[in-house]
């Protein structure tokens, strides 16, 4: 395939075709890639009910969160083998809470290792991916300092990574050692969030961690959109609402979130690949981004 004047299209069709996988694509000349992320819409005044709603859901999640904590201990010291499906159940309650109906297309990978890569929108993704996906979360270090999540994100051995060149290689060690102990990992490789409605292109340093394990590691590329509010398509405004990116304030973001009426949120699964399909990194994170990129554009269309 020609480097030249590379559309996403030409990508979509190059790399349906089996035999193309390890033909080499330079990502840097493909045009098509949403180069800035959109402002977010002025948020919408709570309503008198809404605020209700609020702290009704707050008080619902804390006590959710406390009983847990209880369980979370007994868990760990009876049944620490079935970690995994303690964190699926406390985030299925969670997006309960939060009035999420997730739903689910595709076969879920149940292959050991296996690197899910997702497309990233929000906070609320950890609840929606956690409740389906067994596997550790990589998260930005500055996650461990948010109030909620970052205590719940440690209770889950959450990887947290600083955004440093020198930390790479320290940090390409720590993913390659859990995965040949068969441990799966959920990464988003976009390196932000976004409002939902397109994907950033997939970084692939972190795919290094791949290649230097000695296990063979499942890769499969997910998709997450949020696409109904009380059963109507989302627009940009409503959409605004569950997606938190730019420079978005968290607190009262969170908080009006919580009060929010039933959303729905789709989950897709996307066939399985290995590092060894391609004939580089950046290939495979490009043929995992256009996946996902056109299973969001799927999803909310």
């Amino acid at each position: 395939m020609s480097n030249d004047n590379i559309t996403v299209d030409s990508v979509t069709a190059h790399q349906s075709n089996p035999d193309n996988l390890k033909a080499p694509i330079n990502s840097d000349k493909i045009t098509g890639f949403r180069t800035s992320i959109p402002e977010p819409c002025e948020p919408q005044p709570a309503s008198f009910i809404h605020k209700i709603r609020t702290v009704y859901k707050s008080t619902l999640l804390v006590f959710w969160i406390f009983i847990m904590l209880f369980a979370y201990v007994a868990c760990k010291l009876l049944a620490p083998k079935h970690m995994n499906r303690f964190y699926n159940f406390f985030h299925h309650v969670c997006c309960i809470i939060f009035s999420m109906r997730v739903s689910v297309e595709g076969e879920m990978s149940r292959e050991a290792p296996t690197l899910y890569l997702s497309n990233h929108i929000s906070y609320l993704d950890i609840f929606v991916l956690g409740a389906k996906l067994p596997g550790y979360f990589i998260a930005k270090s500055e996650v461990a300092n948010w109030p909620v999540l970052g205590p719940l994100a440690k209770m889950q051995n959450t990887l947290f990574f600083e955004r440093k060149g020198n930390k790479i290689r320290s940090q390409l060690n720590i993913m390659s050692k859990h995965f040949d102990q068969r441990k799966n990992l959920i990464l988003f490789p976009e390196g932000t969030s976004t409002e939902g409605e397109h994907v950033e292109p997939f970084k692939s340093s972190l795919l290094q961690s791949v290649e230097q394990a000695n296990e063979t590691v499942t890769i499969q590329p997910v998709t997450v959109a949020y696409t109904h509010y009380k059963d109507a398509p989302m627009d940009k405004v409503r959409r605004d609402q569950y997606a938190w990116y730019a420079k978005m304030p968290f607190s009262s973001h969170f908080f009006y979130a919580l009060g929010l009426r039933q959303s729905r949120v789709k989950v897709i699964f996307h066939p399985v690949v290995t590092l060894s399909d391609f004939e580089t990194r950046k290939n495979c994170a490009l043929h995992c981004w256009q996946q996902v990129s056109k299973g969001l554009e799927s999803a909310i269309s």
